[in-house]
């Protein structure tokens, strides 16, 4: 299936809508349990990273799979395949965690330059 969806183009749009789903619903919750306001400069900064980073691993995919389909051997559809799956795991992974540790990162930063 994700494969099938890679070949007809939907793979990238259904993770950046998946990860970008994922991520408002945990920062929604995260503000919730928190009893803070979800500020919009973050989310629109959370978004703008998550759309980034999938956008930057499908980058990584097509190499990949250019790279696997010069070697010009014999079964290397199988290993386009592997490729097309791993690629997509870890693009929706770090889609996810990925914009909370920069967006964490920048608080703190903040956090300093303001204490200074």
């Amino acid at each position: 299936m994700i494969v099938k969806n890679w070949e007809n183009g939907r793979l990238v749009p259904g993770m950046i809508f998946l990860a970008a789903l994922l991520n408002g619903v945990i920062y929604l919750r995260a503000a919730h349990l928190r009893s803070a306001k979800p500020g919009l400069l973050t989310s629109a900064w959370l978004g703008a990273l998550t759309v980034g980073i999938v956008v930057g691993f499908s980058f990584l995919l097509d190499a990949a799979i250019l790279h696997e389909q010069s070697k010009l051997i014999p079964n290397s559809q199988a290993l386009v395949n592997e490729e097309i799956v791993a690629h997509t795991y870890w693009g929706l992974i770090s889609g996810i965690f990925l914009p909370y540790l920069v967006i964490r990162f920048t608080q703190n930063l903040n956090f300093r330059a303001q204490a200074d």
